[in-house]
């Protein structure tokens, strides 16, 4: 099984200088192959190659770093390419052009979905992409073409599993640098489940409710820091661009949004690792979180409750851990059904917390969901 882990690194100035000019190498690189599509339409991985070469041949600050570092854009423009041009993808490109009113408009919606330049400071991240260039010592690693005087990387902690290190990519994110590895391994500890099977509805007021009872609060990451960050924000408006108080507002207001996401996700890693690793079976709803967001009284707390991140770190986990996954059909009414009778009501508000029904049966909305999930079956 394949595993990534991601960990915060500890380069040295020269360490962190070397590293952001690896960053721009593939930033470069990226970019003029993106150029090359837009002028002619088409690229293929072959031209890519002889384009990557002869920039490389022609450029000798693009020698200072691995070749491994700017051939990868090869692939990486190649993805975005076949991504750009799937039916659904076709479709959003056909409704933004349908939408689009002013030239400038237009003009952006021509390239929706399509490979865009890559800007600095946003993304700034590259991958070595092959084991033999990657070595891995306790606490530190080094990668190919690393200056010998640099020496090898100082890492937060340990990797995580033992294994085989198939890749890394290296990112910068808040000031911070990263290094996500990616490990061939089956260095999985497995325990038996405590518990048979369990019904989990997702809420904006509590972030899971399960069938036995168990509530787990909203993390809120967002609503939390929202005050700071929109003070953060007008401080920002009123400075001048690239002066050096603008910079440092900038800088915090990255460093907050980081600690948002990053206690957001730690919020759902705890959640779903011990849905997975409890229950021998656990339902859950084919939430579309992007349909949701379309209700602009609830868009934002939707959004800081993480749903579509909830279902992806699911999926792997209950196939990580032997635990079956149920994704219970996104149109059964399982607010509107009755956990007692099985009667479907016509209309509930969501305001109405309380589930009330005819046989007597008078019950926590959330809850009343969550044991109609856990008793669906497919048809």
């Amino acid at each position: 099984m394949l595993l990534a882990h991601k960990l915060e690194l500890y380069p040295t100035k020269k360490q962190s200088d070397y590293l952001f000019h690896c960053v721009a190498n593939r930033r470069y690189m990226y970019n003029q192959l993106v150029e090359y599509y837009r002028e002619h339409g088409k690229l293929t991985k072959k031209e890519s190659v002889e384009i990557v070469k002869d920039y490389r041949n022609n450029f000798e600050w693009l020698q200072d770093v691995s070749t491994r570092v700017i051939r990868n854009t090869v692939d990486d423009i190649d993805k975005a390419i076949k991504r750009g041009w799937t039916s659904e993808a076709k479709a959003k490109r056909k409704k933004a052009l349908a939408c689009a009113v002013t030239a400038k408009q237009k003009a952006r919606a021509v390239h929706y979905m399509l490979p865009s330049f890559s800007k600095r400071g946003v993304n700034d991240s590259f991958a070595i992409r092959e084991k033999e260039k990657i070595k891995v010592s306790g606490r530190k690693f080094k990668f190919e073409k690393l200056p010998k005087e640099l020496r090898e990387i100082k890492m937060r902690e340990l990797i995580r599993f033992n294994g085989t290190v198939k890749q890394v990519t290296i990112s910068h994110r808040a000031g911070k640098w990263f290094a996500s590895f990616l490990i061939e391994t089956e260095d999985i500890e497995k325990q038996e489940s405590s518990f048979e099977s369990v019904g989990v509805d997702l809420g904006v007021k509590e972030l899971a409710t399960l069938s036995d009872g168990k509530i787990f609060p909203a993390h809120k990451s967002y609503s939390k820091r929202e005050r700071k960050l929109r003070q953060l924000n007008k401080k920002l408006a009123r400075q001048k661009k690239d002066s050096n108080g603008f910079k440092e507002t900038k800088a915090k207001i990255q460093k907050l949004h980081y600690y948002v996401s990053e206690s957001r996700k730690q919020a759902l890693h705890e959640l779903t690792s011990w849905l997975s690793k409890n229950y021998k079976r656990v339902a859950i709803e084919d939430l579309a979180p992007s349909n949701m967001v379309k209700n602009h009284k609830l868009a934002k707390s939707i959004i800081d409750a993480g749903f579509g991140m909830f279902k992806e770190q699911m999926e792997y986990k209950c196939e990580m851990y032997n635990t079956e996954l149920v994704i219970v059909d996104r149109w059964y009414p399982s607010s509107k059904t009755c956990s007692n009778c099985g009667k479907v009501k016509k209309e509930l508000k969501l305001n109405t917390r309380t589930y009330t029904c005819e046989c007597g049966l008078v019950i926590d909305r959330d809850l009343n969901a969550s044991l109609n999930i856990n008793r669906w079956r497919p048809v």
